[in-house]
C-alpha cells in the first residue's frame, strides 16, 4: 500500500507541476508578445560590451575574404559604426545579430540583391502578425553567453567523439539502487544519494571536456527547432527561404531526433529547467551528443546555411523595424556616374539632427572652424553610402549614389602599441585609399589631411595627395582649415563650408552646408568669448592682420 500512495503523491506532485508550467508559459508568452510590439520601430536599447561585440563580428572576421569589399576597421571606427549596428539591432539571437553586423560591413555591388532585401523588409512590414510571430521564435532561439557560433562551426573537423559506456553504467546503478528503495530503503537511499553525487560531479568534468562543442549543439538543435517553428507558421513571402531551412533541416534528421535530450526551450522554460536537473543525473545530453558528433562533421555545410538562412531572415526584420522608425528615411537611387545627391540628410545617432542637401558629381572641400558641423557632415555622407548598399534604406529624404568603396580617414591617433606617430598613422591611412583605388570607384572621406605634420610640408602634400584622388577613379570629401587648399583645389574641387554667428559673449552655430569657400575668421573672437585676457586677444588679431599684408610672422 505504502508503494501505490507514493506513486499518487507523484502523480499529484506531476500534475500540478504541468498546470503551473502551462500557466507560467502562457503569462511568459504574453510578456515576449508584449515587448516585442513595444520594441518595433524603436531605436535599440540592449547594452553591449566587448565580449559581445567579440562574439557578434566573429562571423564577418571569418568571412570577410570571401566578398568583393568589406569596410575597413579604420572606416567602421570613424563613423561610429558600432553605434549605427546597435540601433538598428532589433534582433533576438545570435544569428541575426552576428548576419546583421556582418551585412553592415559588407556593402552590395548589385542592386537586384539589394531590392530583393528591400522587398523582403516591406513584407515583413505589411505583415506585422506573422512578423511579431517570427521574433518570438527567434526570441526562443535566443543568444549564446559565451561563444561565437561561426568560430565553433569553422572547427568541428576536430571534434573528439567521446564514449558513451560510462555514463550508461552510471545511469543503470542509480536506478538499480532506486528499485532498491522499496526492498531495502537504507541501502537504496544511501545508493542513490552516492550515485547522484558521483552522477553530477562527473557530468560537470564531462562538460569541460566537450566545452564550446556542447554549447553549440545545444544552440544548433535549437536552430533546428527555431527552422522548424518558423516552417509551421507558413508564411507565404519566405517560401524560398522555406524550401532551403526544411532541406537543411532534413539532412540533419539523425540529430533531430530526441532534441529535448539537449535542449527544451529557453532558459525561462519550467521544462528546461526541469530538464537541466535530469541532464545532470542521467547524462542524456552527453550520450545524446557523442551520439551525433560524426553527424555533426559530416554536415557542416548545412549547418552554416540553416545557420545563414536564419540570419538573413531575422536581419531582414530587423531592417524593417529601423523602416518604420518615426523618421526620415527614403530608399536610394543608384546611378552608373560618380555623384553624390542627397536632399535633407541627417545623421542617424544625433538626437536633434541638422538636416542637409547636396547636389555633386565632383569631389567636394569643406573649410570652417571647430565644431561648426564638417566632421559631422562628412560621417553623415558616409554613413548613407553605407546604409544604401547595405539595408537599401538612407536617412535622408532622397539619396542618389553610385556603387563606391566607401574608405574614411578621419578620427586617428598616436599608435601606442607600434610607437608610431600620429603623422605616420595618418600618411598610413591616407595611402590605404590609393592601394584600393581601382575599376570600382571609391567614395573617400578625409578629415584634416596631413594635421600631424607643419603647415608648409601640410599644404603642399595635401594639394597632391587631394588633387591626385580627384583626379582618379575617386570621389573625395575633405575638411580642413587650411583656406590656402580652397584656391590651389579650386579646378578640381567645389569649395562649400560651415560658418558660425559670433556676438560678444557667445557663439551660434547653424551646422547648415554653404557653398564656396569660408571667408569669416572667428578663431581669435573665441579666446576673448571663452575668457583670454585682452591683450592676448588685441595681440594675436595685430599679428594676424600683419601676416597677411607682409606674409611674415613677427610678434
Amino acid at each position: 500500500m505504502e508503494f501505490y500512495y507514493i506513486v499518487v503523491v507523484i502523480v499529484i506532485l506531476v500534475g500540478i507541476f504541468a498546470v503551473n508550467s502551462v500557466k507560467y508559459a502562457k503569462q511568459e508568452s504574453e510578456k515576449l508578445k508584449n515587448k516585442i510590439e513595444k520594441n518595433w520601430g524603436k531605436p535599440n536599447k540592449r547594452k553591449y560590451d566587448e565580449k559581445d561585440f567579440r562574439k557578434i563580428k566573429t562571423y564577418f572576421e571569418r568571412h570577410k575574404d570571401d566578398v568583393e569589399f568589406y569596410i575597413d576597421d579604420i572606416t567602421w571606427q570613424d563613423l561610429d559604426m558600432d553605434s549605427v549596428f546597435k540601433m538598428l539591432n532589433n534582433t533576438y539571437s545570435s544569428v541575426g545579430e552576428e548576419y546583421l553586423y556582418n551585412l553592415l560591413r559588407t556593402p552590395e555591388f548589385n542592386q537586384e540583391k539589394l531590392k530583393i532585401r528591400s522587398d523582403l523588409a516591406d513584407k515583413f512590414r505589411g505583415n506585422k502578425e506573422k512578423t511579431f510571430n517570427l521574433q518570438k521564435i527567434f526570441r526562443n532561439l535566443g543568444r549564446t553567453k559565451s561563444i561565437a557560433l561561426s568560430e565553433v562551426t569553422d572547427s568541428f573537423d576536430g571534434i573528439k567523439k567521446g564514449s558513451n559506456i560510462r555514463h550508461i553504467i552510471q545511469d543503470i546503478l542509480f536506478f538499480l539502487f532506486f528499485i532498491t528503495l522499496f526492498f531495502k530503503p537504507i541501502v537504496g537511499l544511501i545508493g542513490v544519494i552516492a550515485m547522484l553525487v558521483v552522477n553530477i560531479s562527473s557530468y560537470f568534468s564531462s562538460q569541460t571536456e566537450s566545452g564550446d562543442y556542447m554549447i553549440f549543439i545545444k544552440y544548433l538543435v535549437d536552430m533546428m527547432k527555431c527552422g522548424n517553428e518558423i516552417l509551421k507558421e507558413d508564411v507565404d513571402f519566405l517560401e524560398d527561404y522555406n524550401k532551403i531551412l526544411k532541406k537543411d533541416i532534413d539532412s540533419l534528421k539523425g540529430i533531430n531526433k530526441r532534441l529535448w535530450l539537449i535542449s527544451s526551450g529557453s532558459s525561462g522554460n519550467l521544462l528546461e529547467v526541469f530538464m537541466v536537473y535530469i541532464r545532470m543525473i542521467f547524462h542524456v545530453d552527453i550520450i545524446k551528443f557523442n551520439n551525433i558528433a560524426d553527424r555533426i562533421k559530416d554536415n557542416v555545410d548545412s549547418i552554416v546555411e540553416l545557420y545563414t538562412t536564419l540570419g538573413i531572415i531575422e536581419s531582414d526584420i530587423a531592417i524593417a523595424s529601423f523602416r518604420e522608425m518615426d523618421v526620415v528615411k527614403c530608399i536610394p537611387e543608384f546611378t552608373k556616374t560618380k555623384v553624390i545627391e542627397g536632399q535633407d540628410m541627417y545623421h542617424p545617432l544625433i538626437e536633434k539632427p541638422v538636416a542637409n542637401s547636396i547636389v555633386e558629381n565632383k569631389s567636394i572641400l569643406i573649410t570652417g572652424s571647430n565644431a561648426s558641423g564638417k566632421s559631422t557632415f562628412l560621417r553623415t555622407v558616409a554613413i548613407n553610402g553605407i546604409l544604401a548598399q547595405t539595408i537599401y534604406t538612407c536617412t535622408a529624404k532622397s539619396f542618389k549614389t553610385c556603387f563606391y568603396k566607401i574608405i574614411s580617414s578621419m578620427s586617428l591617433a598616436d599608435s601606442l602599441k607600434t610607437k608610431e606617430s600620429y603623422y605616420m598613422v595618418e600618411i598610413k591611412s591616407i595611402k590605404r585609399i590609393f592601394d584600393s583605388m581601382g575599376d570600382v570607384p571609391i567614395l573617400c572621406f578625409v578629415d584634416e589631411v596631413l594635421r600631424g605634420t607643419n603647415t608648409v610640408e601640410r599644404i603642399a602634400a595635401s594639394s597632391y595627395i587631394l588633387k591626385t584622388l580627384a583626379d582618379g577613379n575617386c570621389m573625395c570629401f575633405a575638411a580642413t582649415h587650411d583656406i590656402e587648399l580652397t584656391e590651389i583645389l579650386e579646378n578640381v574641387f567645389s569649395n562649400y563650408h560651415f560658418t558660425e554667428e559670433v556676438e560678444e559673449n557667445d557663439i551660434h552655430f547653424s551646422y547648415k552646408i554653404l557653398t564656396g569657400k569660408a571667408t569669416s575668421r572667428n578663431a581669435i573672437k573665441l579666446l576673448q568669448i571663452m575668457g583670454f585676457e585682452k591683450n592676448i586677444v588685441d595681440n594675436a588679431m595685430s599679428m594676424s592682420e600683419r601676416f597677411e599684408n607682409s606674409g611674415q610672422w613677427k610678434l
